[in-house]
């Protein structure tokens, strides 16, 4: 007798319907293309991409906005004294600009030589004390902290420029963003663009000139020019509609360095794809997705992003359910997945659907600040899974993209660096994701995991900061929230099998439709909080911090004399930031309680 065949289901559909054929056809248009943002290549891609909507039967909105933008054009760097050597290098974007005959000075190196200090070369902030005992002031740094935080310490030592040498061995050099601004600057913020020109060089020769420095004083002249200003840049924005208004934000960056084709060509032709297999189910979708191609990531900081998280506020914040970055996958050879960026209301949500598409135990990791994260303020719910290469592969280097691939940010970015059947696995896992958010009755945000994230942080910061600013209640606040988090848990397990065992009358439905707006408001409550100091309608610097980062300061507090002043400011900021965290943990466990007296069932 033959075995009984099941029918698939909706996941396995989805997964299956994915064309390996289809995402290697758009990979190859868009390796035509140098994705350039405000280029005529960027804008060649997104016709592309509205094209290949529409023959899909979705409808595509292209908006233009001009942003602040800086390319890098050209660089050199020159030892002369003591003796004559070019080397190779790259300027960085929004790299100050050198005077026509470039300048000169001493070389001082600063930084660390231990790799694993260096893992995020991308946000590494440089450590005060790797300054200890050495004057800068006036002369160019060579230093192995690469982002906006090592160009910014270096200016305030006194430094003319900086050097970046970099962390990994591969014979490359990678183009990089050394601003700190988050988006278009603003009157506030434009203050913050770097000072001092900036540089990228290789580490094979930051060591010889790291060594040379060892051996008495060597002097550089530099060149460096970026073109930074103000380009028209298009997004475009399709939906696939569900029965209900709210929809999941799904975002790739259009723009890239030179062809881009795993950062972030992939991730493009994934989008198009998951939008072509959806809008197929579409009747299956009782939420929709939205699809947006960001322009302005590599060259602007996050600029499409983050304007349109400004501009499309008021629907982020009342509809969208949460954010799912998609950034180079599909990288050949890639077989580990790191599951970064995931906050704590979607950690159950991950952890099981990871493991059942892959095989593999995930990694769930918290966000950090990169990768087009502008939606934190608004409190989006931020997911992410990225396939990486394994640890001993040949081709795995210190970067942030391509799979941790050498040729990231390189002219070496190429067709052969992508896989269509990975990619395809990759989508296949995007669209598992997408789908557990968009088609079950009751959303399946847990917030336990959030509520832990309180109170641990602030349970360590009280160990910190002791009696300076005792910050006991809100670790209490965070335990009250932690239990009703619980509680509200067990009531949102119990609808979704209420919701899975039978079609749901008008009082069931009224009851999950009344969870589902909570759940969506209460992220808006602690996620700003949690992520952001300045919450939700300004953009923080592109600077890496720990969660709460508004509090982090008591750690510098419990050094300062309390007779100082420093100490007297600091405490005055701390006070508020508590202030802050203890009204958005109040706040959170009024809601929950609240929501909980709402979905009790009627006797």
């Amino acid at each position: 007798m033959a075995p009984t065949r099941t029918a698939p289901t909706f996941e396995e559909r989805l997964r299956g319907a994915v064309s390996p054929r289809r995402l290697a056809a758009h990979l190859q248009r868009f390796s035509t293309l140098h994705r350039e943002t405000g280029g005529p290549d960027e804008r060649a891609a997104v016709d592309y991409i509205v094209e290949a909507l529409r023959a899909a039967g979705i409808e595509a909105t292209v908006h233009e906005f001009r942003g602040f933008v800086s390319l890098p054009r050209e660089a050199s760097l020159r030892v002369t004294v003591p003796e004559a050597r070019e080397v190779a290098c790259r300027p960085r974007s929004f790299s100050a600009n050198t005077p026509p005959g470039g300048i000169e000075g001493e070389l001082v190196f600063v930084g660390s030589l231990d790799e694993d200090r260096t893992k995020m070369i991308f946000a590494r902030t440089g450590d005060e004390g790797e300054y200890e005992g050495k004057d800068v002031r006036g002369k160019v740094v060579l230093g192995t902290a690469g982002g906006p935080d090592g160009v910014k310490r270096a200016a305030e030592h006194g430094a003319i420029a900086y050097v970046h040498m970099w962390p990994s061995g591969e014979d490359a050099i990678h183009e990089m963003i050394v601003t700190s601004i988050w988006g278009t600057p603003t009157p506030e913020s434009i203050g913050r663009l770097p000072a001092i020109p900036a540089l990228s060089i290789k580490k094979a020769d930051g060591e010889r000139l790291r060594q040379m420095t060892e051996r008495g004083p060597l002097r550089v002249r530099l060149h460096a020019r970026a073109e930074t200003g103000w380009r028209t840049l298009p997004l475009a924005v399709a939906d696939v509609p569900g029965a209900e208004p709210e929809f999941l934000l799904v975002g790739a960056h259009i723009d890239s360095w030179y062809e881009g084709i795993t950062d972030n060509a992939t991730g493009d032709a994934c989008l198009l794809e998951m939008a072509r297999v959806l809008q197929r189910h579409r009747k299956r979708l009782r939420r929709g997705v939205r699809f947006a191609w960001w322009p302005g990531h590599s060259h602007g900081r996050y600029a499409g992003s983050t304007w349109y998280a400004d501009v499309a506020f008021d629907e982020l914040r009342r509809r969208a359910l949460g954010y799912l970055n998609i950034d180079s996958p599909g990288v050949r050879d890639t077989a580990i997945f790191d599951c970064r960026y995931n906050m704590g209301e979607v950690e159950d949500l991950m952890k099981r659907t990871v493991p059942e598409v892959t095989g593999q135990s995930p990694n769930i990791r918290r966000p950090f600040k990169a990768g087009d994260q502008s939606f934190w303020g608004i409190g989006l719910p931020s997911l992410g899974a990225f396939r990486m290469l394994p640890n001993d592969h040949p081709d795995r280097a210190t970067v942030g993209g391509s799979g941790a691939g050498w040729w990231w940010h390189t002219p070496a970015d190429t067709l052969d660096k992508a896989d269509a059947d990975i990619l395809a696995q990759d989508t296949g896992l995007y669209l598992t994701i997408t789908a557990r958010l968009v088609t079950p009755a009751v959303l399946p945000f847990n917030f336990v995991p959030a509520a832990g994230d309180f109170a641990s942080l602030l349970s360590e910061l009280a160990r910190a900061v002791g009696e300076r600013l005792p910050l006991g209640d809100l670790v209490a606040r965070a335990e009250e929230f932690g239990a009703l988090a619980g509680r509200l848990e067990r009531v949102r397990a119990d609808l979704d099998a209420a919701a899975g065992a039978r079609a749901p009358g008008r009082r069931l439905a009224g009851r999950i439709a009344r969870l589902n707006r909570g759940l969506m408001a209460l992220s808006r409550i602690i996620n700003p909080v949690l992520y952001t100091i300045e919450g939700p309608y300004d953009h923080d610097p592109a600077l890496q911090a720990p969660m709460l980062p508004g509090l982090q300061g008591v750690r510098a507090l419990a050094t300062l004399a309390p007779d100082s002043d420093a100490y007297g400011f600091l405490r005055t900021r701390l006070v508020r930031e508590r202030n802050r965290v203890a009204d958005a943990l109040a706040t959170a466990a009024e809601h929950v309680a609240l929501m909980l007296t709402d979905l009790a069932p009627s006797r």
